[in-house]
Order: C-alpha cells, then structure tokens, then sequence
C-alpha cells in the first residue's frame, strides 16, 4: 500500500512537470494533479483489461501502450475540472514526458 502511496505522488510529481513544460496540459495544483493520477491509473488498468477481452495479451507493445497512456490522459482532461488538456495531440505529448519521468526513475522503483 505504501509503495502504491509513493508511486501515486511521484506520478503526480510528473503530471505536474508535464503541465509545467507543455502548453497544452494545466493543472490547478498538486492535488489535481494527484486526483489525475489515480484517474490516469484507473483508465490504464480498465482499457488495458478492454484490450486484453478483446484478445490483444498484456503485452501489446510501446506504442500501443503510449496510446493508450495518451487516451488516459485525454480522457481524465475531460473528466476533472483542475486538470486540462487542450486536445488529443497534447495528451500523447504528456504521454511521451510521462514514459521518458518512468524510464528515468525506473530503477527507484
């Protein structure tokens, strides 16, 4: 629970370095920012489950998981009001920041 607690703050930590370096994404403040981590994480696991039903195994590949990633992001813009994303393009940009944050800060993990 803890380490689910850690990885939660330093994926908003990165929401917020994203929102910081790209136009397209704002967020109100670090509690946004962590409420979209828990969105961004719950749409990942639920459309990762769609895809697995659909016959597609949980190793779909790089891109498809940074589409997927960027359709969280997306979609968790359209659902909280203190996270904004301008359209799709932005989201998977968020996306590429977010996957560069998680291969540096891999090995912490």
């Amino acid at each position: 629970m803890i380490t689910l607690l850690i990885y939660l703050l330093v994926a908003a930590l990165v929401i917020m370095l994203a929102a910081w370096l790209l136009p397209g994404i704002s967020v109100k403040n670090f509690g946004w920012a962590f409420l979209a981590a828990v969105i961004v994480g719950l749409l990942n696991a639920c459309i990762a489950f769609l895809l697995e039903k659909l016959g597609l195994d949980a190793t779909y590949g790089a891109i498809v998981s940074l589409l997927v990633n960027a359709l969280s992001i997306w979609l968790a813009g359209k659902l909280l009001s203190g996270f904004t994303v301008k359209n799709f393009v932005w989201a998977l940009v968020c996306a590429l920041v977010i996957a560069v944050c998680q291969w540096l800060l891999g090995p912490l993990f």
